[in-house]
């Protein structure tokens, strides 16, 4: 969702820097990378360590998920071809689902106020699951639930660890980079790698 449907994920890098700079951390310019793709015990775990007992994580966490709340107030955009892509599967009555690792209370409420969720028969968050991303139990749980099995499925995303998660489902995997080029092998993992969302759907022929 974050990076591939919401342009969100440059708000929380952006936040992200603002904290570290005000806290005087200019070395840790590059933790909100590492962040991108995990859950929130993940980004604890990465954003603590690197910390290094130099602030808290909860005072860190505190000021950053003020910032980020005080962006997304103001509006998040939606990323190129996500309309015009979803309006596309409807028609074909192809069915959909978000497999995130936001926890699904906060999926749902910027999937609504984007007016996203009328296309999707379920959001399934990080907190659903035992294990997150890169383990695939999350797009097992989402293909289950709109009664399909996963290896039936194409998966989007746009993080490393998303796109490992999708491809050891049985999916389909569109890897589509944000703001961090991907790292995975196409040689070795078979995924495809595109452009856009609209460029993706192309290419596993989901649309002409």
């Amino acid at each position: 969702m974050d990076g591939l449907l919401l342009d969100t994920e440059r708000m929380c890098v952006r936040a992200f820097n603002e904290v570290v700079d005000g806290f005087g951390l200019p070395e840790m310019q590059e933790v909100a990378f590492e962040c991108i793709g995990q859950r929130a015990d993940g980004v604890k775990n990465t954003v603590e360590r690197a910390l290094a007992g130099r602030v808290t994580f909860q005072e860190f966490n505190e000021s950053w998920d003020g910032l980020i709340a005080k962006a997304f107030d103001d509006g998040i955009s939606l990323k190129s071809g996500v309309v015009e892509l979803l309006d596309a599967l409807q028609r074909q009555r192809i069915p959909c689902a978000v497999a995130t690792s936001t926890r699904t209370e906060s999926a749902l409420r910027h999937l609504k106020n984007a007016n996203l969720l009328r296309y999707f028969g379920c959001v399934i968050g990080g907190d659903k699951v035992v294990s997150g991303k890169p383990k695939p139990d999350i797009y097992h749980m989402a293909a289950k639930t709109i009664e399909v099995s996963a290896s039936d499925c194409v998966a989007f995303e746009d993080s490393d660890l998303g796109a490992l998660a999708a491809i050891r489902s049985g999916a389909v995997t569109v890897q589509v980079p944000d703001l961090k080029p991907s790292g995975l092998d196409v040689d070795i993992h078979g995924h495809v790698i595109a452009t856009s969302l609209l460029d993706g759907a192309r290419k596993t022929g989901l649309i002409p």
